[in-house]
């Protein structure tokens, strides 16, 4: 399994974002946005070549996504939120997301084959967001719907700070 990295909630963000080894030798590219209708994520290789693209469909709360790789849809992604557990569903690839918002773990499942866990990790040079990939001919798919997944956890850990942040006026 090849592990790479991401700066935690730096693929929420709208802009370019790097993807690196553990070496933090530069991988991936990852550029784009996500939020409306037709918006896309494009994950290109450090060389310039577009690897694959997650273009949002739908809006709402449970929005979906189509998956693109080689310019060819590959399947689409939608969210089912219970409660404190994520079920992500990727039609076409076959591939089951099971995740945790609180801990920002996540595995992707086909069948019972694991395809990628995602976990942070805290390094010398900050806090990231680890993806253990099993094959290197998914990572770029991986890497789309981690940048999802980023931005879902991103959102969610600022609304409950917004929950449980006193204001006090002092005069």
């Amino acid at each position: 399994m090849r592990k790479l990295y991401v700066q935690k909630g730096r693929l929420a963000e709208q802009g370019a974002s790097t993807i690196s080894d553990i070496n933090r030798k530069k991988l991936y590219l990852i550029v784009g946005k996500w939020g409306r209708h037709q918006d896309v994520l494009s994950v290109y290789a450090i060389s310039g070549t577009l690897l694959a693209e997650i273009k949002q469909h739908g809006f709402g709360l449970l929005p979906h996504f189509d998956l693109f790789k080689d310019n060819e849809r590959v399947g689409s992604l939608r969210r089912y939120h219970l409660g404190k557990k994520d079920i992500l569903i990727v039609r076409g690839l076959n591939w089951f997301i099971v995740g945790d918002l609180y801990t920002s773990r996540y595995r992707i499942f086909h069948g019972r084959r694991t395809i990628m866990t995602l976990q942070e990790v805290t390094l010398p040079f900050g806090d990231y967001l680890e993806l253990s990939i099993s094959d290197e001919a998914n990572e770029a798919l991986c890497i789309c719907i981690v940048a999802i997944l980023d931005h879902i956890v991103h959102s969610f850990s600022k609304k409950q700070s917004r929950l449980y942040n006193l204001r006090i006026k002092y005069n």
